[in-house]
């Protein structure tokens, strides 16, 4: 059973980001979100920033406008 998504996870010893590309992919859908608050860059519906929570492969989107990805 895969975990769920921690902001902590950034830190952790060998964790391994998306690519920088999908990273920009899931920004750009972020910002085009109406739930995306602009000034502090949260979701207001999970409440993640989402700077960090974009580059953590096992996160997704609460809206289902993307999903988790598996890094080989």
């Amino acid at each position: 059973m895969e975990k769920n998504a921690r902001p902590w996870d950034l830190y952790r010893k060998g964790f391994q980001a998306i690519s920088d590309e999908l990273h920009d992919e899931r920004m750009e859908i972020c910002r085009s979100c109406e739930f995306f608050i602009k000034a502090s860059g949260q979701c207001k519906k999970c409440l993640c920033f989402m700077h960090a929570k974009t580059k953590i492969p096992n996160a997704f989107c609460p809206e289902h406008k993307w999903d988790k990805v598996e890094i080989k």
